[in-house]
Order: structure tokens, then sequence, then C-alpha cells
């Protein structure tokens, strides 16, 4: 018995390192940012890994968008217009080893370095809204 509660518990861990959360882009690059045009209109853009669906990162926006609409005593909210694009986010990695421990005993282990150009694919959805009391 004790085995399958750790396998439950290996895959649980595997899949909340996939879940986006619902975040400002404060220190990175994922999460919800907003620009004020004007008194009530606003762009709200939400950036995520490409792992995540449209789906959801379209409810991340619109729940900054609602907030926007509440914290600024508004009622209701009226999205003029809507981007979702393919981007390229700036990774910290920029390097990944590969070492393998040799198929025979008497084989050392090999290790190679590759280089990359430190970039992740993401998505990135843009919302234009007027901010609107009826």
């Amino acid at each position: 018995m004790p085995i399958k509660y750790l396998i439950v518990a290996v895959i649980s861990i595997l899949l909340s390192a996939c879940v986006a959360t619902y975040k400002a882009a404060e220190d990175g690059v994922a999460g919800y940012r907003e620009l004020r045009i004007d008194n009530n209109t606003y762009y709200v853009e939400y950036t995520e890994s490409a792992r995540v669906s449209w789906e959801r990162i379209h409810e991340f926006v619109l729940k900054r968008c609602a907030e926007i609409a509440s914290e600024n005593g508004y009622q209701y909210f009226d999205v003029l217009a809507k981007d979702e694009k393919e981007v390229f986010l700036k990774s910290d990695v920029d390097q990944i080893t590969i070492a393998s421990m040799g198929g025979i005993a008497n084989q050392q282990p090999v290790s190679h370095t590759y280089q990359h150009d430190a970039r992740v694919e993401g998505r990135r959805v843009t919302y234009k809204i007027q901010l609107m009391r009826e």
C-alpha cells in the first residue's frame, strides 16, 4: 500500500509544477500588467508559458479586467479589442548539461553541455477595455 501513496504524491508534485497561477508580473515576465490610457480605458495583458491554454490565459486577463473595474468604482467593463499572440520569453537558463553513466562497467561517465538562446515560448493576451457604470 505505501508504494501507491508514493506514486500518487510524485504525480501530484509533477502536475502541480505545470499549473499556472494568477499573479502580477512584478519580477518576471509571466502574469498581468495594465496600462491606463484615460480615466476609464485600459490595456490589460496576461503573459504565460506556452504550456498554459489560451482559455486559461483569457480567464486570467478577464479576472484582472474585473478587478480594475471594481477598484475604480465601476460595475462593468466593455472589451473594445483583444489580441492574442505567441511570444518568446527570456529565460535564466542558457545551457543544458546532459550526463550519462556509461553503458558498461568499465566506461567512464560522459557529460555534454549545450548552449541555447535562453528563450522560452510563451503566450500573451491583451484586452483594451472601457470601464462602464451601466
